[in-house]
């Protein structure tokens, strides 16, 4: 008899299958692929179970969460700035099948006054401060979305009228700092963003005579710059929704400061602005990537809070210092308040050390957390091509199994493991030598002195490093207790967190999937759904990913016939 697997065994196994995936490559053999690849699906079947049942009853307001209510609603109201953020009006060299058919629902411009956005805020019995919040964020967002439409038509005037060759390979060389043949460059663009589809296969061109006729300082150079490009970095985290394309630091400084003039902005303006709206992609897997950042990715920008958990996560894999900060239930705690100075000793402060530990613990999880649901989000608006056209399903390559399905529970999965223990590196990672200070030393050494105290001891500097020592023993005997990134034995905090994104997806492919829903003719529901989990996720993320999926499940259809009523 065949043994029955449990929750956390088939989850467990999910893992190990994405990370197979992950890790596959042209040695790889076709039939063990495509074997793991099947295992999986059945796992992902089987896994369905693992949901909330969706409440599809009416709900007097009062009882639904104020901060379910909230978020809906201004999810309504940034509805139409979604579509406009999108990618209807797109141009360029470059043809894509996937962008002409996809199809964005217009919303109704039905809630965008103070006027409207009061009623829409009085039928879900909301404060009556509200209104103007909202109408406040949507005349910011405005402002925004007009400043990055004004500073990129400025660049993509360059490219006018006919996109010559010469005209792409200079713009080219401006944003990137690199020379790259003419001929190997194409483009797409929309009012905000622009992508350079580039001829290449892996580090080098993929026509191999426009190649072998650069000179090798040409190849060399081009080789360095792509290698750059697929190399990964929490600073390129700092360049979301693009996550790359544009380094600040390449860009001509010459050329932008006469961009800046031309659209009376500042450099640094202009040069956020290229680096969040310019990217890369090769040209033979554009397809792969097109509707994904347009739809997908690039209204997060302007529309969420995720930009700044993305400017945090950039500084993740940064050594420990004395000022890092943990938020917890009784205010802010330093790193730096977990030692005391005691003559010729240092002593560490156990229990706050712990304390320290799981708030920080918590923030870079919570980073994470917006990564994976930002990418989830993403994910969901590209399968709307899918869903609108089944038959053209194949003009839009994807990485993943689950291209049938809106969710894509391998790459969160490969998410997941690839970033959970980067982000906690700099908590776990211990750097002493006897030899040197580190970061974190010579920071404390220094406002000790400031403070009077006496550091050039020879016992004080050792007591230091051996209190570090003690801080990282029990950061790991913690981590050992609760963190370890494992769905094998225990459940500790990694499980819970595969879980509970489990059971976010299994909620998001019902609701998006539901067709009566889907096909109502006033507000397009699957882009509402979209917005709603972004906006409800855009406070505190670690404490949001935990109750999103219930608030979907329990609330977003009880909003939804409400707002119908209206």
């Amino acid at each position: 008899m065949a043994e029955i697997l449990t929750e956390q065994q088939l989850m467990a196994e999910a893992l190990q299958l994405a990370r197979y995936m992950t890790q596959a490559d042209a040695s790889t053999k076709p039939e063990r692929l495509q074997k793991r690849q099947q295992r999986l699906r059945d796992i992902r079947q089987a896994l369905q179970a693992v949901t909330h049942p969706i409440c599809r009853e009416s709900l007097a307001i009062a009882q639904i969460p104020i901060a379910v209510r909230q978020a809906f609603v201004q999810s309504v109201v940034l509805l139409s700035r979604y579509q406009m953020l999108g990618g209807d009006r797109w141009s360029g060299t470059l043809a894509s099948p996937t962008l002409s058919q996809y199809e964005a629902r217009q919303a109704l411009m039905k809630w965008q006054t103070l006027e409207q956005i009061t009623a829409l805020c009085q039928a879900f019995e909301l404060d009556a401060q509200v209104p103007t919040q909202l109408h406040s964020e949507l005349v910011e967002i405005d402002h925004r979305i007009a400043r990055q439409r004004q500073i990129m038509q400025i660049v993509l005037a360059e490219l006018q009228p006919d996109y010559a060759p010469t005209k792409l390979q200079a713009l080219f060389q401006v944003l990137f700092g690199v020379s790259f043949p003419a001929a190997a460059i194409a483009c797409l663009h929309t009012e905000s963003q622009l992508y350079f589809c580039l001829d290449v296969e892996g580090d080098a061109l993929r026509d191999r005579a426009l190649w072998d006729a650069l000179s090798p300082g040409e190849q060399a150079a081009i080789h360095t710059f792509l290698k750059q490009q697929g190399a990964f970095s929490f600073e390129k985290f700092g360049r979301f929704p693009v996550f790359g394309g544009c380094d600040p630091a390449e860009i001509d400084r010459e050329w932008s400061e006469a961009i800046a003039t031309q659209a009376q902005a500042s450099v640094s303006d202009v040069l956020k602005t290229l680096s969040c709206s310019v990217s890369i992609v090769p040209t033979q897997k554009a397809e792969a990537f097109l509707v994904h950042d347009i739809w997908g990715h690039h209204w997060q920008w302007l529309l969420t809070q995720f930009e700044s958990d993305y400017a945090i996560l950039t500084t993740c894999d940064e050594p420990l210092r004395m000022a890092e900060t943990a938020y917890l239930r009784d205010g802010p705690l330093t790193c730096g308040e977990l030692f005391q100075v005691v003559g010729d000793r240092v002593h560490l402060d156990a229990t706050k050390a712990r304390l320290f530990f799981h708030g920080e613990v918590q923030q870079r999880l919570g980073l994470m957390f917006t990564h994976l649901l930002g990418e989830m989000i993403a994910d969901v608006a590209e399968f709307k091509f899918i869903w609108d056209h089944p038959l053209a399903a194949d003009l839009l390559p994807s990485s993943s199994i689950f291209k049938a399905s809106p969710t894509k529970l391998d790459l969160s999965l490969a998410d997941i493991d690839f970033l959970f223990l980067k982000v906690l590196r700099p908590l776990l990672e211990l750097n002493l030598s006897v030899l040197h200070d580190s970061a974190l030393e010579t920071e404390l050494l220094s406002a000790w002195a400031q403070a009077g105290v006496t550091i050039d001891s020879l016992e004080l500097r050792t007591s230091l490093k051996g209190a570090i020592a003690q801080l990282y023993q029990l950061w790991l005997e913690e981590y050992n207790s609760l963190y370890l990134p494992t769905l094998s034995g225990k459940p500790g905090i990694f499980t819970e967190i595969v879980r509970n994104l489990l059971q976010l997806h299994n909620v998001v492919d019902q609701l998006y999937t539901d067709a009566t829903l889907a096909s109502d003719q006033q507000v397009p529901f699957q882009d509402l759904l979209l917005l709603f989990i972004a906006t409800y996720c855009s406070s505190d993320c670690y404490a949001e990913f935990w109750t999103v999926d219930n608030a979907l499940a329990d609330y977003f259809l009880p909003c939804w016939y409400q707002l119908t009523l209206l």
